[in-house]
């Protein structure tokens, strides 16, 4: 029974470390998100709509939250946050009034073409996570 003890109280151990890490990982994504945000005056969720969109073809709602893998209610939000900022236009459908479509407005174009050629610093974001999941 001890030995079963000892065991599972090890498994438990390392199930709290590997919490402990996600608890990181999670940490450094929110810097991460952050500075982007800060440098580019645009959330993840916001870039993620402009990249749905960047080749130039309308989008339904629902293909872009296929595309950005968030809930529908939660990329309406962002929708609207983007449309406010002007970055992209709607249209509603032709044959149904209650389906709606998005395109890159002019200022949509320019602020992917200022965000195409900046780097994420992605590599050393994913550096930190690999030094911290093998502490």
């Amino acid at each position: 029974m001890l030995r079963k003890d000892l065991y599972l109280c090890s498994v438990n151990q390392l199930y709290m470390d590997d919490i402990c890490i996600v608890k990181e990982v999670y940490k450094l994504l929110y810097q991460f998100e952050k500075d982007f945000s800060e440098r580019h005056k645009v959330t993840i969720n916001d870039a993620m709509v402009l990249c749905c969109l960047k080749n130039g073809e309308e989008k339904s709602a629902g293909d872009i939250c296929e595309f950005v893998g968030l809930s529908n209610s939660r990329v309406s939000k962002v929708l609207c946050t983007v449309e406010e900022m002007g970055y992209i236009q709607r249209r509603l459908g032709s044959n149904d009034k209650r389906q709606m479509f998005f395109s890159l407005t002019e200022s949509g174009k320019k602020k992917v073409d200022s965000m195409k050629g900046q780097s994420l610093h992605f590599s050393e974001f994913l550096k930190t996570i690999s030094k911290q999941c093998s502490v």
